[in-house]
């Protein structure tokens, strides 16, 4: 797993988001494979920012911004 972070989110709080993009599951499916939802949007601590899932034959990444 890859976790790409953007727009100076401290690391806890990017751990924290993707951790609840992985607690969702992989609940989009494409051909035979099941992903990670592809965009989640999370307002955590007053803030709101944008999970977004690349898929990568090898790992999962998911890039976290502020939306």
């Amino acid at each position: 797993m890859k976790i790409e972070i953007r727009d100076n989110i401290p690391d806890e709080i990017a751990i924290e988001l993707v951790g609840i993009v992985i607690r969702q599951g992989r609940i989009s499916q494409q051909r035979d494979r099941k992903y990670y939802c592809w965009v989640t949007k999370i307002t955590y601590d007053d803030d709101d920012y944008t999970v977004y899932v690349r898929d990568n034959r090898k790992t999962d990444c998911f890039v976290v911004t502020k939306s």
